[in-house]
């Protein structure tokens, strides 16, 4: 008997699949960005809803991928944030440190009404060890 995934493969599961995808096909750390000996990714979260997902925080060590796409963390959000450029222009400028704020890219699924934007706002500060 074959069993359903849950996830709509539109919206929150599409995009769930897709970033699967990405991952798998990203390089790893230690190829990518061999002058890191790891990167600590620390987020905080924002938004004028009453209930707002705790802080995170995210180690990567040189045998992890290279992938800095993020799922919003609201469950009903099918956005992400994507903190790449910010990585890649840490890495390029001899930095061992970047602090800034990204908007949630989605769109939540409210109960009744049809989708609305996603207002939630990532601070994050990403800091590298480096070889």
């Amino acid at each position: 008997m074959k069993l359903a995934h849950s996830a709509s493969r539109s919206g929150r599961g599409h995009t769930y699949e897709r970033q699967r995808r990405d991952r798998a096909a990203t390089a790893l750390l230690r190829a990518q960005y061999p002058e890191f000996t790891s990167l600590r990714l620390e987020f905080s979260f924002s938004d004028a809803g009453p209930f707002t997902p705790v802080p995170q925080v995210n180690v990567l060590h040189p045998a992890a991928r290279a992938y800095f796409v993020f799922p919003c963390p609201y469950s009903h959000c099918d956005g992400e944030f994507d903190l790449s450029k910010a990585i890649h222009a840490m890495a390029h400028a001899d930095q061992t440190e970047c602090t800034g704020q990204l908007q949630c890219s989605g769109h939540r699924m409210p109960d009744s009404v049809g989708k609305a934007r996603c207002d939630l706002t990532l601070d994050y500060a990403v800091r590298a060890e480096r070889t």
